[in-house]
């Protein structure tokens, strides 16, 4: 039997987590965007399970290409030997901050189902990928699964 103090304690230390509690710089690695299709599919296979985003002159991410997104490209008939990343990137993207409360997080990413969450700092700089991994992770540390 769980008693008022620990749960509390329970409820505190879950708002006290945030994103910084999660490994956030792997599964991903980031390039410019406009790079080739072909180039993009070598560069997957670094990161078979993961993504690669495509960032602006700002370094901003503007979007997202996994496995996925080449075969949606396949199937509407673009030609990927020609085709760069522009063409078939998903650009529903979420940004959340690194101190963002993760109980803040899974809510948001509940409500808006985001193809990808990407992680900045309080600057604005990207720092890293909120992967479905960590997701999980999350879902676990708190409780919800």
């Amino acid at each position: 039997m769980v008693d008022d103090e620990t749960e509390k304690e329970e409820v505190s230390g879950l708002e006290k987590m945030s994103i910084r509690d999660f490994t956030i710089t792997d599964e991903f690695i980031s390039v410019e965007k406009g790079m080739p299709c072909r180039e993009l599919a070598k560069r997957l296979m670094e990161v078979p399970r993961g993504a690669i985003f495509l960032l602006n002159e700002n370094n901003v991410p503007v979007g997202a290409v996994t496995a996925r997104e080449f075969l949606i490209a396949t199937v509407k008939g673009i030609d990927l030997l020609v085709a760069s990343g522009d063409e078939i990137m998903n650009t529903n993207i979420m940004e959340i901050g690194v101190d963002d409360p993760i109980s803040e997080v899974l809510l948001k990413i509940s409500s808006y189902a985001p193809y990808a969450v990407v992680v900045k700092d309080s600057d604005g700089t990207f720092l890293g990928y909120f992967s479905p991994k960590d997701y999980h992770e999350a879902l676990h540390k708190t409780g919800v699964i």
